[in-house]
């Protein structure tokens, strides 16, 4: 009767709804499957393509690393940390296959000495003179890095400085603040032998007296060397002049504690923030042409109370 069908049917239900379940089951693990096939599939062709990337980036990171240790052993052993950081950044405009490139730039190139060393070192002993130059090359780096220059080498007690590298300047206004840097360099330098003799006093060491030539001018700046040694080297006739310059110095120092002498092209860029003492025209060693010469005697400029004084000190020789 109508009682028993629906016995019938609710003994029926579940085993209805166990069967509608297991097919929804089969049905999702029949696709889950499917998917995974079909990922796996994917599998080879993307594991191939992630590392193909891992190994670019390796790669990558790998270079860059090398062109920094390059650059930090090129440049920034003697300047600020900021200057380094920023010929790290700008490194495209000079670097190639992970080193400086050759090229030729506009630059001004600054070389100062130490006159009479022979007869101090021979005076002083062995860490005396050390400590003597060292206080010296302190105060002087110190100063070169504060108007962003960069001292390339230590050439015995001589000091190669450069303004316009490795970054090639791309305007005239631009070189012509690389020349009043090397001028404010120079006079910043003469004015801190002045404080520095005097310390050098009270502990019975000799006094530094030095000579500084600058010019500007075009050179060829790349880096020389091999694997395990290589420098930032610069070629040509303006590195070639500030030196002649420097020696100049020897046939006429002036009564204070260094000289400068500066080339034509570096005395048409200061600008009349500057005193300069035109000194003739000169034919130096190697040279074909004569050399406009000029000896700058300070800082024109507000707040500049040592470079007047050195102004008014040097004002009294002439070449």
């Amino acid at each position: 009767g109508p009682e028993g069908r629906r016995l019938k049917l609710a003994a029926m239900a579940p085993r209805g709804l166990l069967l509608d379940f297991g097919a929804v089951i089969s049905v999702s693990l029949f696709e889950q499957h499917r998917r995974t096939e079909e990922v796996l599939g994917l599998a080879p062709g993307s594991l191939a393509w992630l590392g193909g990337l891992a190994g670019m980036t390796g790669r990558a990171f790998w270079q860059e690393r090398q062109e920094r240790q390059t650059l930090m052993q090129l440049f920034s052993r003697h300047v600020s940390t900021p200057i380094a950081e920023d010929i790290w950044r700008q490194r495209a405009s000079f670097m190639a296959g992970g080193r400086p490139k050759p090229q030729t730039l506009t630059a001004t190139v600054l070389f100062s000495d130490i006159r009479d060393f022979t007869p101090v070192a021979e005076r002083l002993g062995p860490e005396e003179l050390i400590a003597w130059f060292e206080l010296y090359l302190e105060r002087m780096v110190a100063i070169v890095a504060a108007e962003h220059g960069l001292v390339l080498r230590f050439i015995g007690d001589a000091l190669l400085v450069a303004y316009g590298v490795p970054v090639p300047r791309q305007s005239q206004a631009e070189i012509a603040a690389d020349a009043q840097a090397s001028a404010r360099t120079a006079l910043r330098m003469i004015a801190e032998i002045g404080t520095l003799n005097g310390e050098l006093a009270e502990r019975g060491l000799p006094p530094i007296g030095i000579r500084i030539g600058i010019y500007t001018g075009p050179l060829v700046a790349g880096s020389l060397g091999g694997a395990t040694h290589v420098e930032y080297s610069l070629l040509g006739d303006t590195a070639n002049t500030a030196a002649r310059l420097e020696t100049l110095g020897k046939q006429h120092p002036g009564p204070g504690p260094g000289t400068i002498l500066l080339g034509g092209p570096t005395a048409e860029l200061l600008g009349p923030g500057f005193d300069l003492l035109p000194a003739g025209e000169m034919l130096l060693k190697g040279k074909s042409q004569p050399v406009a010469i000029y000896r700058l005697l300070g800082d024109t400029a507000p707040g500049t109370a040592e470079a007047v004084a050195i102004s008014t000190e040097l004002s009294q020789s002439r070449l």
